[in-house]
């Protein structure tokens, strides 16, 4: 095995988490009298409803935060502005961390010599990478690639590929590492890649096995044991 890469959500990421801090955050600026669990769930709502709309041809990715946070702070009387736009942006970017011992296994790998890819799903590339670089300011991954970025999102095999064409690698050289068995797996399977699923919930994992994961995992530890015996 000469590299590992990674989904960077759900992944090497509590994106949930990070969102909810975010809208938290936007939430005691914009309307504090909106009771907490309240402002989430609205908000939660509707980044499913901007999700179908995308699909539907109805709403242009890139207007995920505009659409979602406006319709959210619409439900309680606040008009959306510019300001606020950047107020989530600046807490999501602030409150994206390293899951727990993400650290610990990349530089583990690096130092088997291991060469490391992030492969990340989003619309908006930019906001993506100000969060990736601001994760991991030590930048230990060689290549990046941001699927939004180009013309196809996972699970396409295309990013797959454009991130084995930046590494320069056959996809029989590495593993792919992420916490979808419809994203990740499907897509890293479909692009020639062996595929690990990493999540807890045992239902997710035998989807992920049905998808052609060649390992499913419940946890970072366990990714690591995995990797080490490689």
């Amino acid at each position: 095995m000469d590299f590992v890469a990674f989904d960077f959500d759900g992944t090497l990421t509590d994106y949930v988490q990070a969102d909810l801090d975010a809208l938290e955050t936007l939430r005691r600026h914009a309307c504090p009298h909106t009771e907490e669990q309240t402002f989430a769930a609205r908000a939660v709502d509707e980044i499913m409803a901007f999700h179908d709309r995308v699909e539907a041809g109805k709403s242009d990715p890139l207007d995920m935060n505009a659409e979602r946070l406006t319709r959210t702070l619409a439900a309680h009387s606040v008009t959306c502005t510019a300001a606020h736009l950047q107020l989530y942006a600046e807490a999501l970017i602030h409150g994206t961390r390293p899951a727990p011992g993400v650290t610990a296994l990349l530089t583990a790998l690096r130092r088997r010599g291991l060469r490391l890819a992030l492969l990340s799903n989003a619309y908006d590339g930019p906001a993506q990478r100000a969060r990736i670089d601001a994760c991991f300011p030590d930048r230990p991954f060689e290549v990046i690639v941001v699927a939004g970025e180009g013309a196809t999102l996972k699970p396409d095999p295309q990013p797959f590929r454009l991130m084995l064409a930046q590494l320069g690698q056959s996809a029989d050289r590495g593993v792919y590492v992420g916490d979808s068995p419809e994203h990740d797996v499907a897509g890293a399977v479909a692009a020639g890649l062996r595929a690990v699923l990493v999540h807890p919930h045992p239902r997710v994992q035998q989807r992920g096995s049905r998808l052609g994961a060649a390992q499913a995992v419940s946890s970072l530890d366990a990714l690591a044991g995995l990797l080490a015996r490689d």
